[in-house]
C-alpha cells in the first residue's frame, strides 16, 4: 500500500490524533493510530477509549490495507518536515515507511486487529451548531471545569437544549462560568428538537470539548452533532469526534446564579486584570488572598494584597461604580483571572452584592450594555 499527500494535511490530522491517544502502559496498542484505506480514502484513527478521533486526509493511493503505527513518533517527523512538501508513505507487511525530499524513516507497526474499534454514527437525527459562536464559548467556560474525579460529573461539560439555544456550563465548585449558544435558523430545526425531546442535557468530558474547540479552525462554518447509544458524535471540517457521555446529574447551577446584583462597577480590563495579576505576586503562600474594595462615592475599585514573608501591594483603579457603602470582597486572585480572561470586551462588568456571596463578571459591549449571554461567577473567600 502506498500513499501520497502532502506535508500540511497529514501533520495537521496527526496532531489531531496525537491528543487523543491513550497513555495506559497495559494497552500499548493505544498509543499507535489506524492508518487504513477506505473506498480510496486515507482514514487515520485514535482512541484512548474516552474518546475517539478519526481524520480523512486527501492522498493519492494504491492498494488497500490498514495497520496501526506510533502515532508520535510519525506525527513528530512529519511535523518537522518542510511545509511545502510532499509525503509518501509505504506500508509492507508490519513496517511502515515514511519519506519527502531528503528525509526518510521506516518504523514497525502493529496488526491493525488489534486496534479497538471506533463506534461509527448511524442516527437519523442531528443537527448543526455555529462554529465560531461554539468555540468562543468553550475557549471561555473550559477552564472552570474540575480537575477532581472524586466528583465525575464536574470534570465535564454541561450541555442543555432548549428551544433556539443551548445552555454551556462548566464549575469547580469555586467558580462558574455559563455561556448561552444562540441557534441560527437553519441549525436544523426538526432534528434539533427531535434530539432535544431525547435528550435535554448531556454532560461531555472535559477531554472531548477540548479537543473540538481546537479542531475548530478560522473557516469552519458549523459543527455537526449527533446522539447515540450514550455516545455523542462531533463532524468538523473532515476529522470526526466521538465521545462517551458522563452518568450523572449536574448540579442545578442556575439556582445559585443571583438574579440581580447590588454593585455593579464597570472598569477598564486590562487595568482590573494588570492589578489581580500583581496582586497574585502578594497574596499570602499560605492562603492565596487578596481584597477587592469597591467605591461607589470615590468611584473607583482598589486591589491589594499582603504577605508577611514579601510585603503588601495596592492598585486603585478609576471605575463607574453603582451601590450603596464601600464594600470589601476577599478572593483567590486566580479565579478572577481566569474570569477577566474569559471578558472579551475592553470594559468589564464586575458585579457583586456582598462580601459573602457570589460577585460575576460581564462584557460591556461598545454601546454600554452588558453581554446577557454569558456569565463568570467566582466564589469570595469568606474571612
Amino acid at each position: 500500500m502506498k500513499i501520497i499527500c502532502t506535508q500540511e494535511n497529514l501533520s495537521k490530522a496527526l496532531s489531531y490524533l496525537e491528543r487523543a491517544t491513550g497513555k495506559q502502559s497495559t494497552l500499548p496498542i493505544l498509543s499507535n493510530f489506524l492508518l487504513r484505506v477506505d473506498h480510496g480514502r486515507l482514514k487515520l484513527s485514535s482512541t484512548n477509549l474516552e474518546i475517539g478521533v478519526t481524520a480523512t486526509v486527501n492522498a493519492k493511493i494504491e492498494g488497500v490495507g490498514e495497520i496501526a503505527a506510533p502515532v508520535k513518533i510519525i506525527s513528530n517527523f512529519v511535523g518537522n518536515l518542510p511545509g511545502d512538501d510532499v509525503v509518501s508513505i509505504d506500508v509492507q507487511g508490519n513496517s511502515v515507511s515514511v519519506a519527502s525530499g531528503g528525509y526518510d524513516m521506516r518504523v514497525r507497526g502493529l496488526d491493525s486487529k488489534d486496534f479497538p474499534i471506533i463506534p461509527e454514527r448511524k442516527g437519523e437525527h442531528s443537527f448543526l451548531l455555529p462554529a465560531q459562536d461554539l468555540k468562543t464559548a468553550l475557549q471561555r467556560i473550559l477552564p472552570c471545569a474540575s480537575s477532581n474525579e472524586s466528583r465525575l460529573e464536574l470534570t465535564g461539560i454541561s450541555m442543555q437544549f432548549l428551544k433556539g439555544e443551548v445552555h454551556l456550563a462548566a464549575t469547580d465548585s469555586f467558580r462558574l462560568a455559563e455561556q448561552v449558544l444562540r441557534l441560527p435558523d437553519d441549525v436544523g430545526s426538526e432534528g434539533y428538537e427531535v434530539f432535544r425531546d431525547q435528550n435535554p442535557s448531556l454532560i461531555l468530558p472535559h477531554i472531548t470539548m477540548q479537543e473540538l474547540s481546537r479542531i475548530i479552525s478560522p473557516e469552519t462554518v458549523s459543527v455537526f452533532v449527533a446522539f447515540e447509544e450514550n455516545q455523542v458524535f462531533f463532524d468538523i471540517d473532515g476529522v470526526s469526534i466521538v465521545s462517551r457521555v458522563i452518568n450523572g446529574k449536574y448540579p442545578d447551577y442556575k439556582q445559585i446564579l443571583p438574579k440581580e446584583f447590588s454593585y455593579v462597577a464597570r472598569l477598564s480590563r486590562d487595568e482590573f486584570l494588570r492589578a489581580v495579576r500583581m496582586a497574585g505576586v502578594f497574596a499570602s503562600q499560605m492562603t492565596g488572598e487578596m481584597m477587592i474594595v469597591v467605591s461607589p462615592e470615590k468611584g473607583e475599585v482598589q486591589v491589594s494584597a499582603r504577605s508577611s514573608e514579601i510585603g503588601e501591594n495596592r492598585t486603585v483603579i478609576k471605575a463607574e461604580v453603582s451601590g450603596g457603602d464601600p464594600v470589601q470582597i476577599v478572593f483567590n486572585p486566580r479565579y478572577v483571572i481566569d474570569g477577566l480572561n474569559a471578558v472579551s470586551s475592553e470594559v468589564v462588568a464586575f458585579l457583586l452584592n456582598s462580601s459573602s456571596t457570589p460577585a460575576g463578571f460581564r462584557s460591556v459591549g461598545s454601546d454600554g450594555i452588558e453581554d446577557p449571554f454569558f456569565l463568570y461567577i467566582a466564589m469570595p473567600i469568606r474571612k
